[in-house]
């Protein structure tokens, strides 16, 4: 019955999903699920969905590695966008699967008592209209898993998730100018390969910005263009986060923009046209297609200029105001 119903709220996101939501002028409402300090693009995937009127964050959970300091920088990021009214919640704290590039950023701000992200997340559920929120998963879905294991029920009232992970048929490479005809271990999978399956299996519709479509590089142009607001209070803390993040990192000055995929297909549904796959998880994280009935919709290409230019044009929504 799940799987039925899994598909055919699969074909709804396929065939009305945003432009619906669009054309009834009502923000679409989010809960963004992130592992923002350690790369860069989560910092600038909720900046841009902090900046979009077609967008209500409803709350942003910090999600795997050291939640408690990711909230801190959570924080920080909302105090900078004028946004403190939105709630912060940390999900299952776990070992950390890469550095934490921004944590000395994150530590400024004062630490404090910090929600349980499972309880809020299946709180709002279960009060909410059935299919109105919509989960921006950028992180591995440990949160999610818990969520699941709780309350499946109040975990199915989701409109659909809208994630970042995978490798399905072409791997990482953009930063090094050329692009992997191979599919590699995508980190959000190979972090949770079990909870990556579970989520494909709840009967929500998935929405999966694979490596394929979302190796994107913001390149010198489009930083320049960005940074060059330093009168912004909140790409002023994009600049501060990006200089802590370059001092660490081994793949260069551009970053890669990942997760800012997923918000941007949400504002501009043309960035990309989600294609229905049936994925297997393998045990090392890896995403294969099978033959099947569909479990996904996943963008295997995206337009990569206008998801820069989306990027490079934050400041131009500094005037959206607060709930």
């Amino acid at each position: 019955m799940h799987r039925r119903t899994g598909w055919l709220g699969l074909l709804a996101v396929l065939l009305l999903g945003v432009p619906a939501a669009r054309a009834a002028e009502a923000p679409q409402d989010i809960i963004i699920d992130t592992d923002a300090g350690d790369d860069l693009d989560d910092a600038f995937a909720i900046a841009l969905a902090l900046r979009q009127p077609s967008l209500q964050v409803d709350a942003l959970v910090a999600s795997f590695g050291d939640t408690a300091l990711r909230a801190r920088l959570l924080r920080g990021l909302l105090a900078a966008a004028g946004r403190p009214d939105i709630p912060v919640a940390a999900g299952p704290a776990t070992p950390p699967g890469t550095i934490f590039s921004q944590a000395a950023w994150a530590s400024r701000t004062a630490a404090g008592p910090v929600p349980d992200g499972v309880s809020l997340v299946l709180d709002r559920l279960r009060t909410a209209p059935p299919g109105r929120i919509t989960l921006v998963a950028l992180a591995p879905p440990v949160t999610l898993g818990a969520m699941m294991a709780r309350d499946p029920v109040a975990f199915r009232r989701l409109r659909r998730i809208v994630m970042m992970g995978g490798s399905i048929r072409r791997g990482y490479g953009s930063r090094a100018g050329t692009t992997s005809a191979h599919p590699s271990a995508g980190y959000n999978v190979v972090q949770d390969p079990e909870g990556f399956r579970a989520v494909l299996a709840s009967g929500v519709p998935v929405v999966l910005m694979p490596i394929d479509a979302t190796d994107i590089a913001l390149d010198a142009p489009a930083r320049t263009r960005l940074f060059s607001h330093r009168a912004d209070p909140l790409v002023a803390t994009l600049a501060a986060l990006y200089r802590e993040w370059a001092r660490v990192t081994k793949y260069g000055p551009d970053p890669t923009l990942f997760d800012v995929v997923p918000v941007a297909w949400l504002i501009d549904p043309s960035i990309c046209r989600p294609q229905p796959l049936r994925l297997a998880i393998t045990g090392d994280g890896r995403t294969r297609e099978m033959p099947g009935t569909p479990n996904v919709a996943a963008c295997l290409a995206s337009d990569a200029g206008r998801v820069r230019a989306l990027v490079a044009g934050l400041p131009q929504g500094a005037g959206t105001s607060a709930r």
